[in-house]
């Protein structure tokens, strides 16, 4: 019941999004084709950019000359710098961005010009209401197996929004497993995660997350943590990040015992995107925590996620999750891990 509750409170911010401003921005390839509709966002090496005519392309930031745009930009280089502004003209240079305009006080001054390789993810500013800026991907997954007669139902859904100082995310990840005549078993993870941008790619994060697992004994767990790290990586096509903190957790067992604990946090995840045909995006996490009020405790937590692109906003994945404890409640599993399919679309 807890998990359907979230899940209807999650989808329901996925719904509504409004009418797109007036499409006055220009993309020019390097192939000569001039398209004009309007910048949504550059992520992950591909620009989205709306138009009237032919919906939403994905256009290989590879493959732009360049990009005009009277919007308000926030740039973000290779060596981890910020920039802002607008970028009214094409570039001096061909695969150039001639960013013009006032920034922010703290940030890189512009007028400048930044080679187009050079640019990691573009994010516009101050443009539309709130609920254009909103980045969403909902996922469901069914499989049965007649030997065994068992079903597992998944739901994974995020809503998250970026601007030029943090991005936030806020995801929910179920799965429902029942066998005639066994048990049914369930694991769902709530995570909300606030992301402060630091100069030089350094960052802190912020984490609130609500877990339950029937197979390890945990019935809930509610946890906060703060961290800092740094993006080690970061380009057109790749992104690794690492970083450390503490966490605090309260839970209750299945067995009505429960627990508090004061953790460290190492964490690490990397992204790897591919944009030759078929399209590909892979997403690896692990996440230790060992116990420093509960000595020789330790837990951990790896996922891996591999998303291919069937068509434009809609796609396959192939999902791996674990959870560790080596201390777990009384009767219960130490590991659990699951395999999940699933089709999805993001808005």
């Amino acid at each position: 019941m807890k998990v359907r509750c979230c899940a209807i409170a999650l989808l329901g911010g996925l719904w509504g999004l409004p009418a797109s401003a007036a499409k006055t921005d220009v993309v020019v390839l390097l192939n000569g084709d001039r398209i004009t509709g309007e910048v949504k966002e550059l992520a992950y090496g591909q620009l989205k950019f709306s138009t009237d005519d032919m919906g939403t392309l994905y256009i290989e930031w590879s493959k732009i000359a360049s990009l005009t745009t009277a919007q308000q930009l926030q740039v973000e280089l290779a060596d981890g710098r910020r920039v802002f502004g607008q970028a009214p003209e094409a570039g001096v240079s061909r695969g150039a961005l001639s960013l013009r305009g006032g920034a922010p006080a703290g940030a890189v001054v512009v007028p400048m010009e930044v080679p187009m390789s050079d640019v990691v993810r573009v994010v516009t500013l101050g443009a539309g209401e709130w609920k254009e800026r909103l980045d969403a991907a909902v996922s469901l997954g069914y499989s049965f197996s007649q030997a065994s007669d068992t079903q597992v139902f998944n739901f994974a859904g995020s809503i998250g929004s970026r601007d030029r100082r943090q991005h936030w995310n806020v995801a929910l990840d179920a799965q429902l497993t029942s066998q005639d005549g066994g048990r049914a078993s369930q694991r769902a993870a709530l995570v909300g995660t606030r992301e402060r941008f630091m100069p030089d790619r350094y960052y802190r994060e912020s984490a609130l997350e609500f877990t339950r697992n029937q197979e390890l004994g945990l019935d809930l767990r509610s946890l906060v943590s703060l961290s800092f790290g740094r993006y080690l990586i970061q380009d057109q096509g790749h992104e690794w990040r690492a970083g450390i903190g503490l966490a605090a957790s309260a839970e209750r067992g299945y067995d009505g015992n429960r627990r508090e604990s004061l953790e460290a946090q190492f964490s690490s995840s990397v992204r790897l995107f591919n944009f030759d045909s078929p399209q590909l995006h892979l997403v690896a996490g692990l996440t230790l925590l060992p116990s420093l009020s509960d000595t020789g405790r330790l837990r951990g937590e790896s996922s891996l996620k591999l998303r291919r692109e069937l068509a434009p906003d809609l796609f396959l994945e192939f999902g791996f999750y674990d959870s560790y404890d080596n201390r777990p409640a009384e009767g219960a599993e130490k590991n659990d891990w699951s395999v999940v399919t699933s089709l999805g679309y993001t808005f």
